[in-house]
C-alpha cells in the first residue's frame, strides 16, 4: 500500500493504491502470479489547453485491477547476463466486480542474450534483443493506464513523447501534447562490448517501435545510437548508462531526444 505524485508536463497524478500478489514457481523457468489492485486516482494542476482527453480523466477515479502474469527465465545471471531468455505474458481486467475504469489491458515481453565473443581476459560481447507488444481492448482506457514509449524505452525520443496527440480543449491550446495509445510495439537489439577492463563496457543498439490507437505500424519510429556502460562497485551491480541515439524514422510532432542517462537494469 503507499500514496505518490507524479509530476508530468501537462498535469500532475496523485494516487493512493493497496495490493496483493500471489506467487507460484512451476520448477526451475516457471513462474505465475496472481494480483489485485485497488487505487484512487485523481489529475491536479492541469495545464491550460491540456487536451479534452485529459481533462475527461481528472477524476477521481477509483479502479480495480484484477490481473496475472506468467514468467519463463533461463538468464544466467542478473549481473552482466550472457545467455538465456526471459518471456514475460501478462493481462489486467479493470472493473470486473467494482471501479470506475473498465477495459482490459494484455502485454507480452520478450528478452534474449546472446554471448557473441569471449576475449583473452574472460569478458563477453553479447547481443541483446528485446520485443513488446501490448494491447487494451473491451473498454475506454484513461491517459494514465495506456501505452506510451520515449526516453528509455525508445531511445531518441523525448520522454512519453511516441503517442497518439490529443485535442487541444481551446482554440489555441497545443496540438502536441501525447496522451497515450491502445496499441504498443517495441522492437530492439542490443550489441555490448568491454571497453576498459571491468569497469566500462560500450555498446551499439537500434530501438524501433510505435504507440497508435489501432493494431499496425502506422507512425513507426526507428532510431540508431552509441553508448557507454559504468559499472562502479559503490552503486552495486547495476552499472550506468550514458547513451547517445539518432532518430531515422519520426512521426508527426515527435520531440526527439539525443542523449539520455539512467542506470540500466536487465528487466
Amino acid at each position: 500500500a503507499g500514496y505518490y505524485r507524479r509530476i508530468f508536463r501537462d498535469y500532475t497524478e496523485d494516487r493512493v493504491y493497496a495490493g496483493a500478489i500471489l506467487n507460484r514457481r512451476f520448477g526451475d523457468v516457471w513462474v505465475a502470479d496472481l494480483r489485485l489492485n485497488l487505487a484512487r486516482i485523481q489529475l491536479d494542476d492541469v495545464a491550460f489547453g491540456a487536451p479534452t482527453q485529459i481533462i475527461a480523466d481528472e477524476g477521481p477515479s477509483n479502479a480495480v485491477d484484477t490481473g496475472f502474469s506468467l514468467t519463463r527465465t533461463t538468464i544466467d545471471r542478473l549481473t552482466r547476463p550472457t545467455n538465456g531468455s526471459r518471456i514475460e505474458i501478462g493481462f489486467d481486467n479493470f472493473g470486473l466486480y467494482a471501479g470506475d475504469l473498465k477495459f482490459n489491458r494484455t502485454r507480452a515481453d520478450y528478452t534474449t542474450y546472446l554471448a557473441i565473443d569471449r576475449d583473452f581476459l574472460g569478458r563477453t560481447s553479447t547481443l541483446r534483443l528485446d520485443a513488446s507488444v501490448g494491447y487494451i481492448f473491451g473498454g475506454e482506457a484513461p491517459t494514465y493506464e495506456k501505452f506510451y514509449l520515449g526516453g528509455r524505452t525508445l531511445r531518441g525520443f523525448e520522454f512519453r513523447t511516441v503517442s497518439p496527440k490529443g485535442t487541444p480543449s481551446t482554440p489555441t491550446g497545443p496540438d502536441n501534447i501525447p496522451v497515450g495509445g491502445n496499441w504498443m510495439m517495441f522492437l530492439g537489439a542490443q550489441y555490448q562490448f568491454p571497453l576498459v577492463g571491468e569497469t566500462i563496457d560500450g555498446v551499439f543498439f537500434t530501438d524501433s517501435g510505435t504507440v497508435t490507437n489501432q493494431v499496425g505500424f502506422d507512425e513507426y519510429r526507428l532510431s540508431v545510437g552509441i553508448g557507454v556502460r559504468l559499472f562502479l562497485p559503490q552503486l552495486g551491480p547495476t552499472p550506468m548508462a550514458f547513451d547517445f541515439a539518432f532518430p531515422l524514422m519520426t512521426g508527426e510532432y515527435d520531440e526527439t531526444q539525443v542523449f539520455s542517462f539512467s542506470a540500466e537494469l536487465p528487466f
